[in-house]
């Protein structure tokens, strides 16, 4: 009995710290949204940025993911301010759904892709890291690489 009674006494907190921190990760899979930051709204008189992108795989059989973007900049040095900018910051990554980095810059390696269809989507994000909008759509770009 005094085993189990040590084992519910370790086991009970464990349970409950892992699920606070599961559920309250801004960057876990289940929530890996680019609507987890507030949206910023691009007024008008800016530039609206617009981004396209591309997936090749290279001789190494890894995927390489291309971002350009027009009235756009990068800028790593200012993530996380919390003012708002329309024409400048990074983009999300997000494949088949979960978030899986930032990007501060034109190339990122994808790595390996599961077999068939996978959905790369790319954000622009303003400096305090909410997605921008345009007349209430976000500013993304999306594609669908087959990966046989």
């Amino acid at each position: 009995m005094q085993r189990l009674r040590s084992f519910l006494i370790f086991f009970i907190p464990f349970v409950l710290f892992f699920m606070y921190f599961t559920t309250n990760n801004e960057h876990n899979s289940s929530s890996a949204s680019h609507m987890q930051h507030d949206a910023v709204e691009i007024p008008d008189g800016y530039n609206v940025p617009s981004l396209d992108i591309n997936v090749t795989q290279d001789l190494s059989g890894s995927w390489l993911l291309k971002v350009v973007t027009t009235n756009f900049a990068f800028a790593p040095e200012k993530a996380g301010m919390d003012t708002q900018s329309f024409n400048e910051g990074h983009a999300h990554i997000y494949v088949n759904g979960k978030k899986v980095n930032r990007l501060y810059g034109e190339f990122y390696n994808l790595d390996s892709l599961k077999k068939g269809k996978n959905e790369i989507i790319v954000t622009l994000n303003s400096n305090n890291h909410g997605a921008l909008y345009y007349q209430g759509l976000p500013v993304q770009e999306s594609v669908i690489v087959d990966n046989p």
